[in-house]
């Protein structure tokens, strides 16, 4: 092998470690803002819409 084989070598593999590596944050999860506020004491709660099952066209294969 050639050192420039060698160089795109270590180069594809410093990329695909850098890539594989940045995906996601460590540490625990975090509720978003909007579900951390609840209503005030006496007022109340807003009614929940059903949520409309989508689907998928996977969906038959599964």
């Amino acid at each position: 092998m050639t050192s420039r084989s060698y160089l795109t070598t270590i180069l594809m593999a410093v990329a695909i470690v850098s890539a594989v590596s940045a995906c996601g944050r460590k540490g625990p999860l975090e509720l978003p803002p909007a579900s951390v506020t609840a209503p005030a004491p006496g007022e109340p709660k807003p009614a929940k819409q059903p949520v409309q099952d989508k689907r998928f066209f996977l969906d038959s294969i599964i």
